[in-house]
């Protein structure tokens, strides 16, 4: 059953990564046509779709009824897309920032990184409180298109190709679903096979692997020179996971007194926004120096998580 377990989880992941490349390269092909803007198309549509791993993972989570290990890999991916990722495209790009000022505001980001965490302080997240997610999350997109042009002229009338992209974009998403289910299923088998704790494996391996996608997508993006690009791709997906994702988990599913076991990773994310908005606001980008800052709160974040929950055995 190990082996069973260790080869469907490391399938489920390669079909997770690819099938997000390809809708995220469908939906860019489509925007293409419909000529939205490099900003629209990059940190809107891109960004979106690249969330959609977590999204679906969480919402696999909710339904089988445990919306607290949903929750958990959502924040884990976000520790790890503010830290280790980007630590890793400023490394490769030597120096980056972001332009945006609406991502690059650091109470802003920092507000809306620590909501749910804030909605949670009570030891729960309910429906009230996913409702208020994810219209933080709409009030946090309305606020970037108001700065940003969404059109960049008119649209291509090719009603073919935008036919086939569209095809090729939901038969990703229906196998970015399959995948994203798998995934959960066979973490959480392998998780009591070696007698560890399902939040642990949550946070650690399946959060890892569901930053794939977005990790893929930046550090192409940096290799191209296109810095900023790769940098709000990373936050604008943080701060989508931490709104609208962990707001449908909780719509379809409440975590009731279940907070305690990701009170850590929680204040991890919080951290990580602010030293990576701090860094930022310096009006110096974040060079590779200081990258190695940020792998070191990852390695931290690995560290205390595995001795704290290392010795639980999962249930």
């Amino acid at each position: 059953m190990v082996i069973e377990n260790i080869l469907i989880f490391l399938a489920a992941s390669i079909v997770l990564v690819k099938s997000a490349s390809y809708a995220v390269k469908s939906i860019a092909k489509i925007a293409e046509y419909i000529r939205f803007s490099q900003f629209f198309a990059a940190f809107v549509i891109a960004g979106f779709v690249s969330i959609l791993p977590e999204l679906f993972i969480g919402i696999n989570a909710a339904l089988i009824g445990v919306p607290a290990v949903g929750v958990g890999i959502i924040i884990g991916a976000n520790v790890a897309d503010m830290t280790l990722l980007v630590g890793i495209i400023a490394l490769v790009g030597r120096k980056i920032h972001v332009g945006n000022k609406t991502i690059s505001n650091n109470a802003y980001f920092v507000i809306i990184t620590a909501l749910p965490i804030i909605l949670m302080v009570d030891g729960n997240l309910t429906r009230d409180d996913g409702l208020i997610l994810i219209l933080a999350f709409l009030f946090y997109l309305s606020t970037i298109l108001k700065k940003e042009k969404i059109f960049s002229g008119k649209a291509k009338k090719n009603k073919k190709a935008i036919g086939k992209h569209t095809i090729i974009f939901l038969i990703s998403m229906l196998l970015l679903f399959i995948s994203a289910h798998y995934m959960l299923e066979s973490g959480m088998n392998l998780a009591k096979e070696f007698a560890l704790p399902v939040i642990l494996v949550g946070l650690l391996v399946i959060a890892l692997g569901t930053t794939l996608p977005e990790f893929t997508f930046s550090l192409r993006a940096v290799l191209a020179k296109h810095k900023e690009i790769a940098l709000g791709d990373l936050l604008g997906n943080v701060a989508i996971d931490s709104t609208f994702t962990i707001g449908v988990v909780a719509l379809i599913s409440p975590v009731v007194n279940n907070f305690s076991p990701i009170i850590v990773s929680s204040l991890f994310m919080i951290l990580g926004a602010l030293v990576v908005t701090t860094l930022m606001q310096a009006g110096k980008g974040i060079t590779w120096q200081e990258s190695f800052l940020l792998f070191f709160i990852y390695a931290m974040f690995i560290m205390i998580e595995i001795m704290l929950k290392g010795g639980i055995v999962a249930t």
